[in-house]
């Protein structure tokens, strides 16, 4: 019996390359907040976590104007910077292996849930998933903690240690270990094989290929 039957993604970074309208976006909104962005190499750092604790956080937006500053980020990346993205080569002919090989596959994203919806759609990767989960403030799904636990009641998963997160960054692995589930980490995003490492992943992969091998499909 295969050791893992449900396959989690992240999409940002593991699915698509989304960087540069997550930054493009990110500058737009800091600049009309207020706020002078960094270069564009530093804004990097945004891209992965949450937008909340990137704007609260790293750029310290007092919390009660989050959704004053997430305007102005909507405003760029709602009609331009969710389409300044680009699947990962290699990624669909994985999700199709993977699918063929009779794993469920899920997203299960920090990004808002219309967003994943429409970027899933857009590239037309949605095919693929039985099911793509992101946040939703409204109802307190933030944190990647959140929406893999999400997941796990809307799909009546019981059995964690059957279940694989593939995520490139260590909030992937952070938010999937406090549920049980381990993760495999991909190097083709934006975390380096030590964050993944000293986050917990339990192993790192150069390319989607590698994940084929892995898990055997």
């Amino acid at each position: 019996m295969r050791e893992f039957d449900t396959i989690l993604f992240d999409l940002d970074g593991t699915l698509t390359d989304s960087a540069p309208g997550v930054m493009n976006s990110f500058h737009y909104a800091l600049s009309s907040f207020g706020i002078e962005p960094e270069s564009h190499l530093e804004l990097k750092r945004v891209v992965g976590p949450p937008l909340k604790y990137s704007f609260t956080v790293t750029y310290g937006v007092p919390v009660e104007r989050f959704q004053e500053i997430m305007k102005y980020y909507l405003e760029y990346y709602l009609p331009k910077g969710m389409f300044e993205n680009s699947v990962y080569p290699g990624v669909e002919d994985m999700l199709s292996r993977l699918r063929s090989a009779g794993f469920r596959l899920v997203v299960a994203s920090s990004k808002w849930q219309y967003g994943v919806d429409q970027v899933m759609g857009h590239f037309g990767l949605d095919k693929y998933f039985d099911f793509m989960g992101g946040s939703e403030e409204k109802v307190g799904r933030i944190e990647k903690s959140d929406v893999i636990r999400y997941i796990m009641d809307t799909l009546a998963i019981t059995a964690p240690d059957r279940v694989l997160m593939v995520g490139d960054r260590m909030y992937d692995v952070e938010g999937a270990g406090e549920l049980g589930i381990r993760t495999a980490g991909v190097l083709w995003g934006y975390g380096t094989r030590e964050e993944l490492k000293s986050a917990g992943a339990i192993v790192t992969l150069e390319t989607p290929a590698d994940l084929i091998k892995y898990l055997n499909a």
